[in-house]
């Protein structure tokens, strides 16, 4: 599908559907903000599908009930437990014996030192929406209402520190050795 076709399928599912996915999103969630920001998710979502059609039915027609499950799980995923995750990296490498335990306490303490150091090196905005998300304990749906800000800026901002963190750590790990 060229990507001229698929922004055609979007306007028109723009055209005709956008107050109904509104709607849909609203009876979800109860607050217009978090609706109208679940319906622009349920968009970016559809650009990046490679074939937009199952979004077609019966010729030209829009598959309605696909729309709806999109958004449904858009706001399950928006709402789910997201403040439990946490940042835990990757190690590779299996340390036995005394490499194992070094004179700081161990590869846990080592471990903690280099997350922090990689958090000091972050942008000033990414590491403070971090610690306001760890240490008020929101969600991202519950970070966008008490911030204001997109639920897609906070996740891409998470996305990028969990990856710059790891790749960090994973990093003085292997200096380490």
């Amino acid at each position: 599908m060229t990507a001229k076709e698929k922004n055609d399928i979007i306007s028109h599912l723009y055209n005709t559907q956008h107050k109904w996915l509104i709607a849909c999103a609203f009876n979800l969630t109860k607050n217009n903000d978090a609706a109208e920001e679940l319906v622009q998710n349920l968009y970016v979502q559809l650009l990046g599908m490679d074939d937009l059609s199952k979004i077609i039915y019966q010729g030209d027609s829009l598959n309605q009930y696909y729309l709806y499950k999109i958004i449904k799980s858009l706001f399950v995923k928006s709402t789910k437990g997201e403040s439990t995750s946490t940042i835990t990296p990757i190690i590779e490498d299996t340390y036995e014996g005394d490499s194992f335990m070094d004179d700081d306490g161990g590869i846990e303490h080592r471990v903690n030192g280099y997350i922090n150091d990689a958090l000091q090196r972050l942008p000033w905005f990414d590491r403070e929406l971090w610690n306001t998300y760890c240490r008020e304990n929101h969600s991202i749906m519950s970070l966008h209402q008490a911030t204001k800000i997109s639920t897609s800026t906070i996740w891409s901002s998470q996305q990028k520190l969990k990856s710059f963190v790891k790749t960090h750590v994973q990093i003085k790990l292997k200096t380490d050795e």
